[in-house]
């Protein structure tokens, strides 16, 4: 018996493009009043297994709230976007409205009945790749107060992550830190969808979507960011951003989350009770050192988990006084990494758009990332440094 597929569309090509492509379904032509109309028809219809509707430029906004609405009324029912071309507003649409696809005519003509075979499998399969049970590795990168370093330290790591997974498998870096953007900014990206767009997605969030609508550097490495043009902080809702969390470590065999102390505690404690391994960036000044203890402080008086938090020097610099196995003393942590403090190759790297990894491979800090994601990748510990004990100025000014 031929699958029943419905196409809402004001041209009758795509259903006969559908229905020569794909010869074990039998494709109807709808063309209803409303959504009313379609949802009556899909009622009293037998309810068929797909549903095609067609995305135009004039229509777009009411065929996203009818895909919505369809959605909503028949959860079961797997919907497709279609449309004449590959316009990325379109497709978005389609997808934030909860299409599982998006079909262009006469695109992959070879291939549509797979697709279509392979939405159907999925459908019978159930469950999101995130309630199947495996969860990809989840790596934090956090100070407390706003700083470029936090964004330059996790694309240097997630793009390590890649190269270590070599491609067979989807790395995220998820960028949650201020200032708002800098992970797309230093990767030379201009995305249409970040993670804002991506928290209110979260109930339909899918390899679909994540293929369709997810910004993608040329390294094959998956970004996440805060609009560039962001002022402030935007006021996220924990409950949907670790949801969102949760159902990309489905989805990505690694996930490298950048975020900072103007976060709030209880996403804060939450993140670090889910990471593999969370990383403290600081460097050498007092002030930074300062704030870093006050938001440690915090964090263990919520009885946030520590035994997964290493500690992290940046822009290391010989006889600043700030010795980093003393700073790792004073602030409780193992020491897992300094990082040498290459000035001009940084700015170059930020404002070329490329990573150290192009633009100075040889640069120590590539090799340190090589170490952590290595090690990361490989779900083992970080060799932690033993820091010793430090009798100075510093132990004064940290009381």
């Amino acid at each position: 018996m031929k699958t029943q597929a419905f196409v809402v569309a004001d041209d009758p090509v795509y259903a006969n493009w559908l229905q020569t492509a794909v010869s074990t379904a039998e494709f109807s032509l709808v063309r209803p009043i409303d959504t009313e109309d379609l949802l009556s028809r899909l009622e009293f219809s037998g309810r068929p297994e797909l549903l095609f509707i067609e995305f135009h430029p004039d229509n777009a906004e009411q065929r996203a709230a009818m895909v919505e609405s369809v959605v909503e009324r028949f959860p079961d029912l797997i919907l497709v976007g279609l449309g004449v071309d590959n316009n990325p507003a379109l497709v978005l649409a389609a997808m934030r409205a909860g299409a599982r696809d998006f079909f262009v005519l006469r695109r992959d003509e070879a291939n549509i009945a797979a697709l279509v075979g392979k939405l159907l499998l999925r459908r019978t399969a159930g469950a999101t790749p995130s309630a199947r049970g495996k969860q990809g590795v989840l790596a934090a990168v956090l100070s407390a107060h706003p700083n470029d370093g936090i964004a330059f330290l996790a694309e240097h790591l997630a793009y390590a992550c890649q190269e270590r997974l070599r491609l067979k498998e989807r790395v995220l870096l998820l960028d949650l830190a201020t200032p708002a953007g800098a992970t797309s900014v230093f990767l030379n990206l201009s995305p249409t969808y970040g993670v804002l767009d991506a928290i209110n997605d979260v109930h339909r969030c899918d390899a679909t979507l994540v293929e369709t609508a997810f910004p993608k550097h040329e390294s094959g490495l998956y970004v996440l960011s805060l609009p560039e043009e962001l002022l402030g902080r935007p006021q996220i809702d924990s409950d949907p951003l670790l949801r969102l969390i949760s159902v990309l470590r489905g989805l990505f065999a690694c996930t490298v989350l950048a975020i900072d102390g103007f976060t709030s505690i209880d996403v804060l404690r939450a993140v670090l009770a889910q990471a593999d391994r969370s990383l403290l960036v600081t460097d050498q000044s007092i002030l930074k050192s300062r704030h870093n203890k006050y938001l440690l402080r915090a964090l263990r008086g919520e009885d946030a988990p520590m035994d997964r938090v290493g500690l992290i020097i940046d822009n290391y610099r010989h006889r600043l006084g700030l010795e980093p196995e003393s700073l790792a003393e004073l602030l409780g942590l193992p020491l897992l990494a300094t990082l040498g403090a290459n000035a001009q190759a940084r700015i170059q790297a930020m404002n070329s758009g490329e990573t150290l990894f192009k633009s100075s491979p040889k640069d120590p800090y590539v090799l340190e990332m090589r170490r952590l994601a290595s090690a990361l990748v490989a779900g083992q510990p970080v060799e932690a440094s033993e820091p010793t004990v430090a009798k100075s100025l510093l132990g004064r000014l940290f009381r």
